[in-house]
């Protein structure tokens, strides 16, 4: 993977998001998106398409992913509220840390080096960067969605029937093309930590040019994690302003007065 610069303090995010063009476009609030990866080796793909996933071809890597989703939906009823919509659940899902076809994405650039250097402090992280409205032109995909889909999109919610409902075949249900989606504010950590997702499908597994032309790479030197941890810190950047939880406040204190 080749990267076009480095990262090694949080004003080096800022310069390179200036020198970019993107922050200035029209809706660039809800069009630049970020991703912090621990490890810059990683690829830019969704649980279910990675190889640490039990299944590796697409029907066999759907019928454990409809198990989940369905264990997942009865046995969390009793913990949420109201009647979720399948889009909610999913999302839900994904921030629970399930495997699902949706990669996270931040309208937040601090949030995004939060994650590239929370974790693997031996390994270089990396930050990506896109505008998130070249995901459709990019796959000539104008025809079916323009900017970014929303989670009432037909093409998303025909894809989820493929998985809540168990339509058959189900491939049919899948558009060709990756899609771009801004969730509903449905739950806490999707609002602090202005999620986004790209959601993946058969043929297009990973994020890469061919998806998005805008795409950028950064590294993050794992020698620099440490001082950016301590610069976010500073910012209001930590575990708890990410995910809003007792263990992640306690994780924000621990931190705060050096307790391992």
């Amino acid at each position: 993977m080749t990267f076009e610069g480095q990262i090694e303090r949080v004003q080096d995010l800022v310069d390179i998001i200036a020198k970019t063009g993107l922050s200035v476009k029209h809706h660039s609030h809800v069009r630049l998106w970020f991703r912090g990866q621990a490890d810059s080796k990683w690829e830019l793909s969704p649980a279910v398409y990675r190889s640490t996933f039990p299944q590796d071809t697409e029907d066999k890597r759907l019928w454990v992913e409809r198990h989940l989703t369905q264990d997942f939906r009865i046995e969390a009823a009793g913990l949420l509220s109201g009647n979720r919509r399948d889009s909610e659940l999913y999302f839900l899902q994904q921030h629970y840390k399930m495997p699902t076809r949706l990669l996270d994405w931040t309208t937040s650039p601090l949030a995004a080096l939060h994650f590239a250097v929370c974790e693997h402090p031996d390994d270089d992280g990396a930050l990506f960067l896109v505008d998130a409205y070249r995901f459709s032109p990019t796959q000539k995909a104008q025809d079916h969605f323009q900017g970014i889909a929303t989670s009432r999109s037909l093409a998303f919610q025909r894809a989820l029937r493929a998985i809540f409902d168990w339509a058959d075949p189900a491939n049919e249900f899948f558009p060709p093309f990756l899609l771009p989606i801004r969730p509903d504010h449905c739950d806490l950590r999707v609002h602090l930590q202005r999620a986004c997702f790209t959601f993946h499908v058969p043929g297009r597994p990973s994020v890469t040019a061919s998806e998005n032309d805008s795409l950028h790479r950064f590294l993050v030197p794992k020698v620099s994690k440490s001082a950016i941890k301590d610069e976010l810190f500073r910012l209001g950047i930590d575990a708890f302003s990410i995910y809003g939880d007792l263990e992640s406040l306690a994780t924000r204190l621990k931190f705060a007065y050096g307790v391992p």
